[in-house]
């Protein structure tokens, strides 16, 4: 049998399980009957409109705002990352690891950038558009904060790891 030669110009990387959080159903279920839930009284209240608009429009702003935090901040392109459709990370998200206290502070910058711009509509935009807005921001990024928050304890040295069942965290 050949051995496996490893260049000298390669890198290679360890990593180790620090935490891993599966995702339970009966959470994810919750999480999605949330925004629905909303949407039927929206529909009773003949008022569908704010809520279809939040919904396009706040993944939209958390993308550009990552775009932008990239850009200008870090000085780098987005090669790693991705749009997810999957609980609880909706949106923009990084497809490879990523260091757990650059996504906490990447995170923070989402929560009040995007709830002071959606302050700023207030004069021109009704107060349930922008109450519409606040919740699906919120909604999408609370289970991101509970999630930094039950891995907290691996701040310094953690990366993120994003899957379908779970998010994990590794020490490299």
């Amino acid at each position: 049998m050949r051995e496996k030669q490893i260049s000298k110009e390669s890198s290679v990387y360890h990593y180790r399980l620090l935490q891993r959080i599966r995702y339970k159903q009966a959470f994810i279920i919750a999480f999605w009957c949330l925004p629905g839930i909303a949407y039927v009284w929206d529909l009773i209240r003949w008022h569908p409109l704010p809520m279809l608009l939040s919904v396009v429009l706040i993944p939209l702003l958390h993308t550009l705002i990552i775009y932008l935090y990239f850009t200008f901040k870090e000085k780098r392109p987005l090669h790693q990352w991705g749009i997810q459709y999957r609980f609880p990370w909706i949106g923009f998200v990084p497809l490879g690891y990523f260091a757990l206290y650059r996504m906490l502070n990447l995170n923070l910058h989402l929560l009040w950038v995007t709830a002071v711009i959606c302050g700023c509509f207030f004069p021109w935009v009704s107060f349930d558009m922008i109450l519409h807005a606040m919740f699906i921001h919120l909604w999408i990024l609370l289970p991101r904060f509970i999630l930094i928050f039950l891995m907290r304890h691996c701040m310094e040295d953690g990366y993120l790891k994003i899957n379908e069942q779970d998010t994990s965290c590794y020490a490299q």
